[in-house]
């Protein structure tokens, strides 16, 4: 797996309504949701990289939301979506 698989998961997710549905649910429910929708979808990712991955678009901004902090400290949020996320496109380095 890498970061490349993730960030094609990413644009799989927001190219399709239902499931960036499916994936605003699964955050909801944790990483290891995450991680399964991706699998089932042909993505290969840890929950650690995607932790990392939220934890490094969540620095890029000057401030983070509570949504976002939830995420990083690996709490489940109220209620985060993927176009939260997507506000700014999520880069990986």
């Amino acid at each position: 797996m890498s970061i490349d698989a993730l960030e094609r998961f990413y644009e799989h997710v927001r190219s399709d309504e239902a499931l960036e549905a499916q994936a605003t649910s699964a955050l909801q429910e944790g990483a290891d949701a995450v991680v399964a929708l991706g699998e089932r979808e042909g993505f290969s990712f840890t929950s650690e990289e995607l932790s990392v991955a939220l934890a490094h678009h969540a620095s890029m901004n000057d401030e983070l939301s509570d949504d976002e902090l939830e995420l990083v400290a690996g709490g489940v949020p109220a209620r985060p979506s993927i176009k939260q996320l997507g506000a700014n496109k999520i880069t990986f380095g």
